[in-house]
């Protein structure tokens, strides 16, 4: 079993990469935050890695952290659910984005992942959020915001997603609120500060 690879990247296809490890290349299938953590590395990258063997062959999936791999092997528990749809969704969100989105019942967001229908995410739903609302998983590397209630972060998107603001675009409000305001048990407070930057970007 690869567990972790450190190497140098010498060609990249979208996600999919050639690490060269020690004169070995091998191919993987990046994460949005590891590729991202590819680009400000330009010698060596440490990746953590999950193996998947196939009749056909073996396919290797690099992960920025421990807890976004482990993220990953989660949802690859859920019924009918495949590794290339389990990359693509971290492609498509962050790590933080798709818990919030499960937490939230977030069809919308969740469907415009390449490979999720309506189905699928109500199966990623219904088998992922019980995990998700205890907490199962030790997501340290999550950066929510600083807040005196932690679950103030999840009621604020939960308000503005029912303003008609997007995930994305929910998350970005608040955390410039949060870094602005600082830590806050005020959600009234919180929301005025998040929509008000809202207005002077001139939704």
């Amino acid at each position: 079993m690869i567990a972790l690879l450190r190497g140098k990247i010498i060609s990249q296809d979208q996600n999919m990469v050639i690490l060269d490890v020690n004169g070995v290349g091998y191919q993987l299938q990046l994460s949005g935050a590891a590729l991202d953590k590819a680009k400000g590395n330009a010698d060596q990258i440490t990746l953590h890695t999950h193996m998947h063997v196939k009749d056909d062959g073996i396919d290797l999936y690099g992960f920025a952290t421990p807890d976004e791999k482990k993220l990953f092997q989660k949802i690859i528990t859920v019924s009918g659910m495949g590794c290339k749809t389990a990359i693509n969704i971290l492609n498509a969100m962050t790590a933080e984005q798709f818990i919030s989105a499960i937490n939230l019942e977030d069809r919308a967001a969740l469907t415009q992942v390449s490979g999720i229908g309506k189905k699928t995410a109500d199966r990623l739903i219904l088998e992922l959020r019980d995990d998700f609302a205890k907490a199962a998983l030790n997501l340290d590397a999550i950066n929510t915001p600083p807040l005196a209630d932690a679950g103030m972060y999840s009621d604020a998107l939960a308000a503005l997603s029912a303003l008609g603001f997007d995930y994305t675009e929910a998350d970005v409000m608040l955390k410039a609120a949060v870094n602005k305001l600082g830590e806050t048990n005020d959600l009234q407070l919180l929301l005025r500060t998040a929509l008000a930057s809202v207005d002077r970007r001139g939704r």
